[in-house]
């Protein structure tokens, strides 16, 4: 991460907000049917983690965890993170706002 380019505060919130936003539209028009309630996006050193909150977990990972690991490609190559930088995790929630 040493070469990494240096932005502005100001910019890199935008964009921060900007992944946010596409992210959560993906997402809720990914997963409406299964009950979608929210996104969090956790920024570690190694690796970004990405929990979708949703009222049914078991359909968002669908068979042998298949649909989550195509949604985590799905997100690593639209967004272009390295391999394996990316990890999205489901909760469980009770009731969707």
């Amino acid at each position: 991460m040493a070469n990494q380019v240096q932005i502005s505060k100001k910019r890199k919130f935008v964009a921060d907000g900007v992944f946010y936003a596409e992210l959560n539209e993906f997402l809720q028009r990914t997963l409406a049917e299964d009950g979608y309630a929210g996104v969090e996006v956790r920024v570690t050193p190694i690796r970004t983690e990405i929990i979708i909150r949703a009222t049914r977990t078991r359909e968002v990972l669908g068979e042998k965890g298949r649909r989550i690991r195509e949604l985590t490609a799905l997100v690593q190559k639209r967004y272009n993170f390295p391999e394996n930088s990316v990890e999205l995790f489901a909760e469980r929630v009770e009731n969707r706002a």
